[in-house]
């Protein structure tokens, strides 16, 4: 397909700006290499409206008569026990619980779904985000570090999760964002222990300075939760990153972040070694220090034995693959080819741009591996390890401004590339929480090959806000920064490079 059907295609999808939930359209397709953006920024709206969580939730989930069915999609069942049928008849109380930075919308279709039948329900959201719940009671907490709002929306879910009996029905909703939305700190831990520990996972690019600590620290997380609404009967909607394992049926052995899951095996004593090992260990506050060095059973996680008596099921009603492959069908429909060179990709966010690049450059040169017009697509989650840098930005925005600098000079310089890339949530980075307010949180970034001389116009040191890790600033000034607001879906990045 050529020009012609882009240009009637592309202007059908991006015609009804308010409809989509790329906000800044018009700014981001003003200069630059205009048709390539278009085409771009339809790609990721096609991947980022395929991953609805309020319509998959109640496709999942639905009333018939009396009774509560949960199933009839089997991709959607983690924990392989199978359809449900709830005889509502039976069912006192419903309570619906969670936490997290997309859980919301997944909230608002279970209350519209249930409608009186709801009891009640507390949710912890990101700082900022609109209320869309009447019967649910919202607190905002902060990402990604924890504050007082976080731990008081934890002790809310925590106090309903107590009240359920053996004949009420708990509904648990949680994402991504979910352990420092939800941290109630374990005995002795402080919130600005906390603090320290997430500050380190920023300052390390490392998400598994929360995974892994986090498990000891927090009264509900590995389990705990689970143990507290005991002896109701649950059901968990889950959202990640990646696909849940699946269980098979089987309680699974190992662990996850979502505060219901079961533990996974005791082995802080196991864990010690990997703890000791890591350059961070000594930035530690002391008594993490104390718990994690000595392994102090009182912080293990709870026996896995425990969890085969549970009433509980868990579920994930969308997915990231679901995303992807939305992004791959608009870039068809588009007259491109959509490739998915990863569904999963786990780097740096500058290595894998450099990486990237050079595939796209290949193609662009030589039509290999794969002959223009195409869109490079990829999902997974990216990492940026800023140190004692003072930036604010993010790993999408980096990626992207990485990525328009080699654009703009040097081998892998070109005009026929457009690269677009945004955290799925639309909050790349820290924004807001760690820049005092200003400037807002962004979705991600666009770049092509003008980015070089339009930064040189208005006087911007690539290079030098690279170093800080401060991708925002440049971003928004020149008008590069994708904004989104919050998606309502949490599902890592989403990245496309257009080579036509």
């Amino acid at each position: 397909m050529g020009l012609r059907v882009w240009d009637t295609v592309a202007a059908d999808f991006l015609s009804v700006e308010a409809s989509m939930i790329i906000k800044n359209l018009d700014e981001l397709v003003s200069h630059g290499d205009r048709k390539g953006r278009e085409l771009a920024l339809s790609v990721l709206e096609g991947g980022l409206q395929a991953s609805d969580p309020y319509a998959n939730t109640q496709k999942l989930l639905r009333i018939e008569g009396n009774r509560l069915l949960v199933g009839g999609q089997s991709d959607m069942d983690v924990s392989g026990f199978g359809d449900e049928a709830i005889d509502l008849e039976t069912v006192e109380h419903i309570y619906v619980i969670g936490a997290g930075k997309a859980v919301q919308c997944q909230a608002k279709a279970l209350e519209d779904l249930l409608g009186d039948r709801l009891t009640a329900g507390a949710i912890t959201i990101k700082h900022g985000e609109p209320h869309l719940l009447d019967r649910i009671t919202v607190t905002e907490g902060a990402h990604p570090v924890p504050d007082e709002g976080s731990v008081r929306g934890a002790e809310r879910i925590a106090e309903l999760a107590r009240r359920a009996t053996a004949r009420d029905l708990v509904i648990t909703v949680f994402s991504d964002g979910a352990s420092s939305l939800s941290p109630l700190p374990a005995s002795g831990i402080t919130l600005d222990d906390l603090h320290a520990l997430y500050r380190l996972a920023i300052k390390y690019g490392s998400q598994q300075v929360i995974i892994r600590s986090m498990g000891y620290f927090s009264q509900l997380s590995r389990g705990r939760l689970m143990q507290i609404l005991q002896p109701a009967r649950s059901i968990n909607l889950i959202m990640q990153v990646g696909l849940f394992e699946r269980w098979g049926g089987r309680i699974p052995n190992s662990s996850s972040f979502v505060p219901t899951w079961p533990s996974g095996r005791q082995r802080l004593a196991q864990d010690r070694a990997w703890f000791m090992a890591q350059p961070w260990f000594g930035e530690l506050p002391p008594l993490m220090q104390k718990v994690l060095d000595g392994a102090d059973p009182e912080y293990d996680v709870p026996g896995l034995e425990a969890f085969s008596s549970m009433q509980m099921s868990f579920w994930q009603p969308i997915d990231l693959y679901q995303m992807v492959e939305g992004a791959r069908q608009r870039a068809e429909a588009l007259g491109l080819k959509g490739v998915v060179l990863s569904s999963h990709l786990t780097a740096l966010s500058g290595e894998a741009a450099n990486v990237l690049a050079q595939i796209a450059h290949e193609c662009e040169a030589y039509g290999r591996p794969f002959e223009p017009p195409v869109a490079l697509i990829t999902g997974g989650h990216l990492d940026v390890p800023v140190g004692d840098a003072t930036g604010v930005g993010g790993r999408n925005q980096e990626f992207a401004l990485s990525w328009g600098c080699l654009l703009s000079s040097g081998r892998l310089a070109s005009r026929r590339v457009v690269v677009a890339a945004v955290d799925s949530d639309g909050t790349d980075g820290p924004g807001t929480q760690l820049s005092g307010g200003e400037p807002i949180c962004m979705a991600g970034g666009v770049t092509d090959g003008y980015l070089g001389e339009e930064a040189d116009a208005a006087g911007i040191d690539l290079a030098a806000e690279l170093a800080n890790h401060n991708a925002t600033v440049p971003l928004m000034r020149l008008k590069n920064a994708i904004y989104t607001g919050n998606t309502g879906t949490c599902l890592g990045d989403l990245r496309v490079a257009v080579v036509i």
